[in-house]
């Protein structure tokens, strides 16, 4: 029945109208608390609307950069109106760089220029006479925050650099910048080209004039709209993507916010042409900035003295699911839930994109599953006190992203019919409460087959301890789903026991902020933390984990015990002393009893 369902999807999927939905959506700057933002919203709403979903509405917030949501405070307004940098040799100019022209050039939040502009001179890093200047910054100097203050203190106007730049040397990209929201600095980024003639001009001793206009009208949108389920007391599923992105971030994430209108396309004609397509939960879709418009949302659920909003039973979050494979280098990936609370989402959702791959496989293209890491919006579901499970669709490694170069010619046809076909069934079943018992024990059965195949190959490369106990740990979750698929209940994995110390319990508010919790800290671990994220980007996944699992039972060494095992890694005592020693620092978490 689920093979059926799912070719279903693959027919019914408006192919077309999904690639056009993508071309539109890049067309705009799409700031968090931007008037493209705005536009783009307004177009999504439409959309939402001729998809065949119900109470489309747009919910506005003020983009104040106030906390609204627990610790999550809204964005701050910044619609670049003009953005261009020319640079001078003499009366010649070299170099000139306008927004309007060259996507990412413009750092977010960089600071307006006087009316009608400003002249700076153009020295590079180490210089001594910075105050009024615009530096040139090559990629080996640029370093994090440090820079940021180094060049604030001694009075810069701003800087320009090709650190972020993406791509390949052939195709080199500007990249993206985002300075603090209060930032007195200005920001370019170019790529690596036109930064060589900028550092040459400097020390030939040229100019810049620099003419930056800053809108601050903007405020935040969310839109919404719903698939009506037969039964209103039903828990709902939701399916998420996130609207924000400079211009013009077509994988990221004009894509998932395309598929997931091609979902409310595609499951509204399959009703319109059979009535047995109905379901008795209500499939709820939202596109907002990212996290800020999800932290809104939960917060109409849980923050709120008169609920507008119930919690769902699930959640599908499309983030980045359009890539082309071949030219950007990323398989497709499903990222499951967190195991604290055993769920059948990570078999059903690994179940469909399966399926899809092998219904397309003339195409190439290829995917695998992952662990819970939590660096897009299914990540606020993961909180202890919402504890929802959510599984992500994406491509995590592009070699565009976060640059000019993410543009349509990157998105794959195919794989936009993939991901939108497989979060189609996926919501369609969830919503009809799944597949027949039958169906779903031989859908769990083969998950675990070949859960068990893979974790043998992620033990071989462990040490030997480390890799017993992770198999151990695979075949109590392989039982736990097997338990589930038969309609009786299965408690999550337990930490290993006799690991002594006190308990460590979570002290914040709603979902989880790892950014508010970074600036909780002193300016010397922020720095250290900061670091050993650039280091390693799953340092963010490991300070998730930890924090979700300080449950007021478990110990330090057992929270990151349980870290280990979930993200499929050993973890090094010196990243996680530094990590735990942070969190503690913050006061997001405490040892001991209250």
């Amino acid at each position: 029945m689920t093979d059926t369902l799912l070719e279903d999807c693959l027919r019914l999927v408006p192919q077309d109208e999904v690639m056009r939905h993508i071309e539109r959506i890049c067309r705009y700057d799409r700031y968090q608390g931007s008037t493209g933002l705005e536009q783009a919203a307004e177009l999504v709403a439409e959309s939402a609307v001729a998809a065949g979903l119900t109470g489309v509405a747009i919910d506005r917030y003020p983009a104040d950069g106030k906390a609204q949501w627990w610790t999550w405070r809204a964005p701050v307004s910044w619609t670049p109106v003009a953005a261009v940098l020319e640079v001078y040799e003499g009366a010649v100019r070299v170099v000139r760089i306008d927004h309007a022209e060259q996507p990412f050039s413009i750092g977010t939040y960089s600071a307006p220029t006087p009316p009608g502009g400003c002249d700076a001179r153009l020295v590079r890093v180490g210089d001594t006479a910075v105050r009024g200047a615009l530096v040139v910054v090559e990629r080996a100097d640029f370093g994090n925050a440090r820079l940021l203050r180094e060049l604030q203190t001694a009075g810069a106007v701003g800087f320009v650099t090709d650190a972020p730049w993406k791509g390949t040397p052939e195709e080199p990209h500007a990249g993206r910048i985002e300075l603090p929201p209060d930032s007195p600095l200005s920001a370019f980024s170019v790529p690596p080209p036109q930064l060589a003639r900028i550092a040459a001009a400097a020390v030939r001793g040229g100019r810049a004039r620099l003419t930056i206009e800053i809108d601050r009208s903007a405020e935040m949108p969310v839109v919404s709209g719903v698939l009506p389920g037969t039964d209103p007391e039903a828990e709902e599923i939701w399916l998420t993507a996130h609207l924000c992105h400079p211009r013009p971030g077509a994988n990221d994430n004009a894509s998932g916010v395309a598929a997931t209108l091609g979902v409310a396309a595609t499951l509204s004609a399959a009703r319109k042409a059979r009535a047995s397509f109905g379901t008795r939960a209500s499939i709820r879709f939202f596109w907002a900035p990212e996290f800020l418009g999800q932290a809104a949302v939960l917060h109409q659920c849980l923050g709120e003295s008169v609920p507008r909003q119930r919690l769902p039973r699930a959640v599908i979050n499309l983030d980045m699911v359009g890539e082309d494979q071949a030219q950007c280098g990323s398989p497709f990936v499903v990222e499951r839930p967190p195991d604290l609370i055993p769920s059948l989402l990570a078999p059903l959702a690994e179940h469909y994109v399966d399926q899809a791959f092998r219904n397309t496989a003339t195409h190439s293209g290829t995917w695998q599953p992952s662990p819970f890491l939590g660096f897009s919006d299914h990540a606020l579901f993961a909180n202890p006190g919402i504890a929802r499970p959510g599984v992500q669709f994406c491509h995590p490694a592009d070699r565009f992203n976060h640059s000019a170069g993410d543009a349509p010619d990157k998105v794959s046809r195919i794989e936009m019919l993939r991901s939108t076909a497989a979060a189609a069934a996926l919501a369609q079943t969830l919503a009809r409460s799944g597949p027949d018992t039958a169906d779903l024990g031989t859908i769990v059965g083969r998950w675990c087959d070949r859960e068990r195949t893979r974790a043998r190959k992620v033990a071989a490369g462990r040490s030997a301890e480390w890799g017993r106990r992770y198999l151990t740990r695979v075949d109590s979750t392989c039982a736990a789903m097997t338990l589930l698929a038969s309609g009786r209940p299965a408690h999550q994995p337990q930490p290993s026991p006799g690991q002594e110390g006190p308990p460590v319990k979570a002290h914040w508010a709603g979902p989880l902020n790892v950014r508010a919790m970074m600036a909780d800290l002193s300016p010397r671990t922020r720095d250290a933390l900061s670091d050993l994220v650039t280091l390693d980007k799953h340092c963010l996944a490991m300070l998730f984990h930890f924090a979700i699992r300080a449950d007021g039972h478990r110990t330090r060494a057992e929270i990151i015990d349980d870290t280990s095992f979930a993200l499929e890694r050993e973890i090094g005592s010196a990243v996680s002393r530094q990590l735990f020693d942070a969190l503690l620092e913050s006061g997001w978490l405490r040892e001991g009893s209250d």
